[in-house]
């Protein structure tokens, strides 16, 4: 079950921190947010 309310807390935070300059963090928030979605092995380089 996809959790709507976490994926878009994870979509905001990297956005925002992005944003400001904290790559790292944005970062993090992106891989959190490809995990939430589902959809890690589709986005993997070994697929």
């Amino acid at each position: 079950m996809i959790d709507r309310s976490k994926i878009s807390q994870a979509l905001a935070k990297a956005i925002a921190y992005k944003q400001c300059g904290k790559q790292a963090d944005a970062e993090a928030w992106a891989r959190q947010l490809i995990e939430l979605l589902e959809c890690a092995a589709i986005l993997s380089r070994e697929a």
